[in-house]
């Protein structure tokens, strides 16, 4: 089954919509702003606030589940906005669309035992009302919560093409949404010492953004007359110990999942196209990657690959950065002379995560 995107939309510290904020990273801009709720040792006897990128206008007053809602809602009205939805009568359209909802790990020293502790805790406090906010109507049953940080989007389209093979679906929308700028998550981040600020140069800076993409079946969009821009052409997915890895075995794993999408897809090597990374500052991913280009030497030309890291131009946004990311390379695609695309990600919990996109050429 092949897979292509027919819509995305964004909100990020960049701008509400998916065209800006993806135009400005590309042309490596940045808001930093001085965050609520956190202030830290500036190193010469005094105190500031921690610098993140929120999405200001937006998500204020918002944290947890509450700023997920917010952002995820503002992605989905841009799509909305973009591509204009049928009706909620057009049977023949959502009878046959379903939704993915990423979300970070439900982790307990981030969340305390709220979400953890109820089994169906994402679907109640944010999936449902997901639905219910945007008036979509797509029932609960066709419907998921993935709670998988930053690989989440990779696995997402692997059980998209599963159900579109299966001929359950036609479509999926892929909504992510996280919030590393909030008061909880910022005390979770510097209590585990990675927050950059003065005192510490290296670490991540928080930021929080909200992003989805709409993926049909190649065959119904078609058929429906949708635009046809993008092909995910191959995905690859190493699920990690369940904790972080050191840098040499995670760098050797995300190099043997690049190295197999090019093969699947008889890419020609080395490969000179564009890459998205989920590089944020933190010393373990760059030592991973740094390990990734040596074992892909001979199999990617890196002087002549287009490097995006779009967390330089919004902090570390959690789950949402690979779905960020695709956005990235879809914009990247379809405005440069680049026939293809890859989305690099590595969680916390040791996964590795790689999407091959390609621009449909035909027509």
């Amino acid at each position: 089954m092949r897979l292509v995107v027919t819509g995305i939309g964004m909100v990020t510290a960049l701008g509400y919509g998916a065209t800006g904020s993806c135009a400005a990273i590309r042309a490596g801009l940045s808001r930093p702003q001085a965050l609520d709720g956190l202030v830290v040792e500036d190193g010469e006897g005094g105190s500031q606030p921690v610098t993140g990128f929120p999405v200001s206008g937006y998500a204020e007053g918002f944290f947890l589940v509450g700023a997920w809602l917010r952002l995820a809602a503002g992605s989905l009205d841009d799509l909305r906005h973009r591509m204009e939805w049928p009706p909620a009568s057009d049977v023949s359209f959502w009878g046959r669309t379903g939704l993915f909802a990423l979300t970070p790990f439900i982790d307990e020293a981030r969340f305390g035992g709220s979400l953890g502790q109820r089994p169906h805790a994402l679907t109640e406090d944010f999936l449902q009302p997901l639905l219910t906010l945007q008036h979509l109507p797509v029932p609960i049953e066709r419907s998921r919560a993935l709670a998988l940080g930053h690989c989440g989007l990779v696995a997402a389209l692997q059980q998209a093409r599963h159900l579109l093979e299966e001929r359950r679906l036609e479509r999926v929308i892929i909504v992510a949404a996280d919030s590393y700028a909030d008061v909880p998550s910022l005390e979770w981040i510097d209590g585990q010492g990675r927050l950059k600020q003065p005192r510490m140069p290296v670490g991540l800076m928080p930021g929080q953004a909200g992003a989805c993409l709409l993926v049909e079946g190649e065959g119904a969009a078609r058929a429906r007359g949708a635009p046809l821009g993008i092909r995910v052409q191959d995905v690859s997915l190493a699920a990690g110990p369940g904790e972080r890895r050191m840098p040499h075995a995670l760098g050797r794993e995300l190099a043997a999942s690049i190295l197999q999408v090019l093969r699947d897809a008889r890419m020609p090597l080395p490969y000179q196209g564009c890459l998205v990374l989920d590089l944020n500052g933190e010393e373990w991913k760059s030592a991973a990657w740094a390990h990734t280009q040596l074992h892909l030497t001979e199999h990617v030309d890196f002087e002549n690959c287009r490097v995006r890291v779009p967390a330089e131009s919004l902090g570390e946004v959690g789950a949402a950065s690979a779905v960020v990311g695709a956005g990235v390379a879809i914009s990247e695609l379809l405005s440069s002379h680049h026939e293809s695309a890859i989305v690099c990600s590595l969680s916390d919990h040791g996964d590795s995560g790689v999407i091959l996109l390609q621009r449909i050429l035909e027509r």
